[in-house]
């Protein structure tokens, strides 16, 4: 049966080759890295490994020029991906936990600023979904407070908010081409600032740093020919099962490695990149047309974008009332070859990994608990019917009545 993945973005045979040719060549990670800081309105940029280890990196120049040895904490939103924090962790620092807004999955402002900020070092933002966070308002409390912040634009490339690009607000913008973003080449990920001295630290942190292994780059290029092939609906069905692939799996991880990025790999990041306007039109239409259906069906709480916000949408999040609806829900798309999700299992303050750093304040997150029990993401990407929006209402229908 004919399955439409959960997320991703599609590329084409002749997109494949033409991006291999670019990555071939002697520019493409000039051009992605020029391109990047040229979108997000930065002087610089760095390209890494992945988009986790550029959080890393980041953290670790952040904390190189601070001026205060006791700024250890780290701010990231309650509900997110488990990466962040274990990027927080991971560069030696520790993570606190502020709660999200149900209504947008922001990092709440309000909340935000009732922190004690006199051992925090930065606020890391979210953009779940590519859906933007209230990024205005979260930079005039970091600003204030004098910490950094890490506008973590890793699911949300293409979006805008206040007429900014998202990875252009605060101090550090982070991007990621891992599989399932905005654009991708399986792995990658880039960083984008204009501070000079946090830029000097990023330098020489990223001088030090391992190249990619041509056998690495190899052996990725041989999952992204699969991941373009298997990708379209009439395949991945088929593979979505199999064992060994970690589809949908959502784990806690701090081993993996901090590395450059791939100049071969770079060619299909910026490939893609040069599609980004389309790639992005194309997932606000659907999303468009999947809330519109949506905000029909009882039951069914949509995601709202804050005010003067253009979300670049990797996938849409909806809220159920509980999580036996949301699991009912997610079989029934399943069955009818919908890949739903949802999405990160537990709020942050539940993960065991996560909760051994935490003080005891920072566990008991109503907002983040709520959405990790309730969420339920669909597929933006175009390789969805157009008919999906009307399938999925449908099927929620006869799920929540």
């Amino acid at each position: 049966m004919a399955f439409v993945a959960p997320a991703g973005t599609p590329i084409s045979p002749l997109t494949f080759a033409l991006s291999l040719a670019r990555g071939l060549g002697s520019s493409a990670e000039v051009e992605l890295g020029r391109g990047l800081a040229a979108h997000a309105k930065h002087q610089r940029y760095w390209l890494m490994s992945t988009g986790r280890a550029a959080m890393v990196l980041a953290l670790q120049a952040m904390r190189d020029v601070s001026k205060d040895p006791q700024r250890t904490e780290v701010i990231v939103p309650a509900y997110t991906c488990y990466s962040v924090p274990a990027a927080v962790i991971k560069a030696g620092l520790k993570p606190r936990l502020c709660d999200v807004d149900q209504t947008t999955l922001s990092l709440d402002p309000e909340v935000l600023a009732r922190f004690d900020f006199s051992r925090v070092l930065a606020v890391v933002t979210a953009k779940l979904y590519g859906i933007p966070n209230q990024l205005q308002a979260i930079e005039s409390i970091a600003r204030q407070q004098g910490v950094w912040m890490l506008d973590d634009g890793a699911q949300a490339l293409g979006a805008v908010h206040m007429g900014r690009p998202v990875g252009g607000f605060g101090d550090v913008g982070l991007y990621s081409f891992d599989k399932g973003k905005n654009i991708t080449s399986l792995e990658g990920g880039a960083l984008v600032a204009s501070n000079a001295e946090l830029a000097a630290a990023l330098d020489r942190r990223h001088a030090q740093l391992q190249p990619s292994s041509p056998l690495r780059t190899a052996t990725t290029i041989i999952k992204l020919a699969a991941y373009a092939t298997l990708l379209r609906p009439t395949l991945f069905g088929v593979v979505r099962k199999l064992p060994g692939l970690g589809l949908g799996r959502t784990l806690y991880d701090e081993t993996y490695p901090v590395e450059q990025y791939s100049a071969v790999l770079a060619g299909f990041a910026r490939t893609l990149f040069d599609k980004l306007p389309q790639l992005t039109r194309q997932r606000r239409s659907m999303a468009g047309a999947l809330n519109e259906e949506l905000q029909k069906i009882a039951g069914v709480q949509v995601i709202e974008a804050p005010l003067d916000s253009q979300p670049a949408y990797a996938r849409l999040p909806f809220l159920v009332r509980d999580a036996a609806r949301r699991d009912a829900v997610i079989e029934s798309l399943e069955a009818a070859g919908i890949g739903a999700t949802a999405s990160y299992p537990s709020a942050l303050g539940d993960v065991l990994e996560v909760q051994a750093s935490l003080p005891a304040a920072d566990r008991d997150m109503p907002g983040a608990r709520q959405v990790a029990s309730c969420i339920v993401t669909l597929p933006t990407h175009s390789y969805c019917p157009p008919d999906l929006p009307i399938r999925i209402g449908k099927i929620l229908r006869n799920t929540l009545q």
